[in-house]
């Protein structure tokens, strides 16, 4: 009798549906082959899923503590089910100040030194692979790839987002769209309390984390008033235009909200991926946020405002890819231009090294290798015989966890966590889910098909492999 081959699972969790999801989709349509199962889910439900599938690879960043990598006990429960690790972070190369700071950021955030030589270290450019490589010695593989979610702003990727891009016009017509990222100067998980609690990476007894943290503060209260400023000028300058602020998950709408109340053409929304957002406005203003790159490569123009920010304090890549305006009438002029060209292009050496994307637009390419690499190189153990089960038992699995985590929350006075992630995550529309399968599969030439185990949770498997 022929032996049956084993499955091999790949992990692709998602903490922020906006900025992950849509990527998600497309690494596992592209990677649906080899007789392999892709879940993809919240972050959570993944890391209920290692208890119980053996042998695959694990693709994203959600696994590890801060700082620095210090909670290991993910990473090594993974690597005892025969697990391979795609290490890929979402923030890495979107940093403030000088490089200095970035060093600081990026040896808060990450440590490849704690990976297996069976590991890959992706990297957004050779800045971070030599900035890695000169700590602690490092036995996984560091290879420079860029982000996946670059890729997306290609016209190869156009059609994916037409019809999301026609209904956001259809309702609100021209306008202009502001992404801020104001985390510690608007948090919405817990305002200042949250912000200079005592954690693993923020230690008041620490002087670097304080000036950081002080220093971040006052920069982005600043720049709040000044934002805030700036989009009631242009809502009374031009009220037949609409602006949408869209405002950082981590922030609190309801600041927004409460400040332009009953003004007509202002709207606060945070509404599904990002992306659809981006290719639909006329103009992108942000404050030192990933969609000032993310607009840049889909030719849409990006203006930075910062009127009385320190200029050290600003994120380089961010302002590198922006027309940097400091007053208010010079972006009224530019407004009236009506013909919104936008010729500045990053091309300096820094920014180069910094995001691969700029010189390679086809990282999807290049990450789905990696990870074909690392299924490949897997060794045939046995299989959790769990796995038929998963459907059953994850579903009320993931439910207690959650009924669990809110007491504790309740009663710790901490239910703004919990607002957090239901702002951060949307749970999978079926229909929704489908269709974006649908379309990638026509991108990519591919038919993947889709199963859903609940509304956190869903797996795709390459059609061609269950015949």
């Amino acid at each position: 009798m022929k032996k049956r081959e084993s499955k091999i699972n790949l992990l692709f969790p998602i903490e922020t549906s906006a900025r992950e999801f849509d990527q998600r989709i497309f690494m596992g349509v592209k990677c649906a082959s080899n007789n392999r199962i892709i879940y993809i889910g919240e972050q959570q439900i993944i890391r209920l899923l290692s208890f119980v599938l053996r042998r695959g690879v694990f693709y994203g960043k959600h696994l590890f503590g801060k700082p620095s990598f210090s909670d290991m006990g993910y990473y090594k429960r993974l690597k005892r089910r025969n697990f391979k690790l795609v290490y890929l972070t979402e923030e890495g190369a979107v940093f403030p100040g000088k490089e200095d700071t970035w060093e600081y950021l990026l040896e808060q955030g990450s440590n490849p030194s704690v990976l297996d030589a069976e590991d890959f270290y992706l990297t957004w450019g050779e800045w971070q692979k030599k900035h890695s490589l000169s700590q602690d010695k490092v036995n996984a593989s560091v290879i420079v790839t860029g982000h996946p979610r670059f890729d997306l702003y290609s016209p190869k990727y156009s059609s994916y987002f037409k019809e999301d891009v026609e209904k956001i016009k259809k309702k609100y017509g021209d306008y202009i769209l502001f992404n801020t990222s104001f985390s510690l100067g608007n948090n919405g998980t817990g305002g200042e309390k949250y912000i200079f609690q005592s954690t693993k990476s923020y230690n008041v007894n620490v002087k670097e984390h304080r000036k950081y943290r002080f220093n971040r503060y006052r920069t982005q209260l600043i720049a709040i008033a000044d934002t805030v400023k700036l989009i009631n000028e242009l809502s009374l300058k031009f009220p037949e235009l609409n602006i949408i602020i869209r405002p950082h998950p981590s922030e609190n709408t309801n600041l927004y909200k409460n400040i332009f109340q009953n003004i007509e053409n202002v709207k606060v929304i945070y509404d599904g991926p990002v992306t659809p957002w981006i290719l639909g406005t006329k103009i992108l203003f942000h404050s030192g946020c990933t969609t000032a790159i993310e607009a840049r490569l889909a030719n849409i123009p990006v203006i930075s405002y910062a009127e009385n920010s320190n200029q050290e304090d600003l994120i380089y890549l961010a302002e590198k890819n922006s027309l940097q305006l400091t007053n208010i009438d010079e972006i009224i002029d530019f407004i009236e231009q009506k013909d919104f060209k936008d010729s500045k292009v990053c091309k300096d050496e820094l920014s180069l090294s910094l995001l691969h994307n700029f010189e390679n637009r086809n990282t999807i390419q290049k990450v789905s290798e990696l990870i074909d690499e690392s299924c490949n190189s897997l060794s045939d153990k046995p299989i959790s015989r769990f796995n038929s089960f998963i459907n059953i038992m994850i579903t009320p699995a993931y439910s207690f966890y959650w009924i669990i985590k809110y007491i504790y929350l309740f009663f710790s006075i901490r239910t703004a966590v919990y607002v957090d992630f239901r702002k951060r995550f949307s749970k999978f529309n079926k229909k929704e889910v489908l269709k974006k399968v649908a379309l990638a599969n026509e991108i990519m030439g591919t038919n993947v098909k889709v199963k859903f185990h609940n509304k956190y949770l869903f797996s795709l498997v390459s059609e061609e492999n269950k015949k």
